[in-house]
């Protein structure tokens, strides 16, 4: 196996990992706030692998590379506000 083969092997088993993680936290009884917030940095650091590895945007300048990046700031930031009102709801 070359290193690019491994590399895409290993993001994948993050993903992968990152994923059964979710899963679990959806089965456990945490609060709300704290929920919001592994849930926030999950989709974050899973959107970075793809859009690293996967969709090949590196190349510093791309607006495709810059549109994926903000949507992967703002859904996670959205996923904190749902988790904070609903938090204050309470």
């Amino acid at each position: 196996m070359n290193t690019q083969e491994r590399s895409v092997t290993l993001v994948w088993l993050a993903l992968v990992a990152l994923t059964l993680g979710s899963a679990w936290l959806g089965e456990e009884g945490w609060p709300v706030v704290v929920t919001a917030l592994v849930v926030a940095l999950i989709v974050a650091a899973k959107g970075l692998l793809v859009i690293r590895h996967y969709m090949g945007l590196v190349e510093e300048g791309s607006r495709l590379r810059s549109v994926m990046r903000l949507y992967f700031v703002v859904v996670p930031a959205l996923i904190l506000v749902a988790g904070g009102a609903s938090w204050l709801a309470v």
